[in-house]
């Protein structure tokens, strides 16, 4: 499937089931504040120097290319971990988590709301403190949510 029929596919499915994204954030703040905690503690210099190099890109991007980029991010610190299954179970629901990256979500203070939380996952990352990073990526997340659709989170 192409990039762009998997957008509209993602953009249709949100029009259908509005809830749909809720659940990707919460299925999202169970997972990656966990895996963001473990790359803190196993990350490589290498593995810093590509969240260092991503941040620096997506900086440069003003907003262009946004989801690549974003996704990018957050794969690299899967691959952080160490943990070939997490690595896998990341690459394999890619296409489910970017449906919180899809087209229509995307605006000006949602890159910029992205970019700051991306910026304190990285600075916990870089402290090697696992706790900080958990949080870090738990406030992005939740910010996040709030950025796509205010009501994102609050139900439930």
């Amino acid at each position: 499937m192409g990039s762009q029929t998997l957008s509209a596919y993602f953009d249709g499915m949100l029009a259908a089931k509005p809830e749909r994204l809720r659940e990707v954030i919460e299925f999202r703040l169970v997972v990656e504040p966990e895996v963001a905690a473990l790359a803190a503690a196993r990350r490589s210099g290498d593995d810093l120097a590509r969240m260092r190099r991503l941040v620096k890109e997506q900086e440069a991007s003003l907003g262009r290319g946004f989801s690549e980029l974003d996704s990018r991010f957050h794969m690299t610190l899967a691959r952080a971990t160490k943990n070939e299954v997490i690595w896998e179970m990341a690459a394999v629901l890619h296409d489910l988590l970017s449906e919180s990256r899809s087209a229509p979500l995307m605006n000006k203070e949602r890159f910029e709301v992205s970019l700051r939380g991306h910026q304190r996952i990285l600075d916990a990352v870089e402290r090697a403190d696992s706790e900080l990073c958990r949080e870090a990526m738990r406030a992005h997340l939740k910010d996040i949510g709030e950025q796509v659709g205010g009501e994102a989170l609050s139900k439930g």
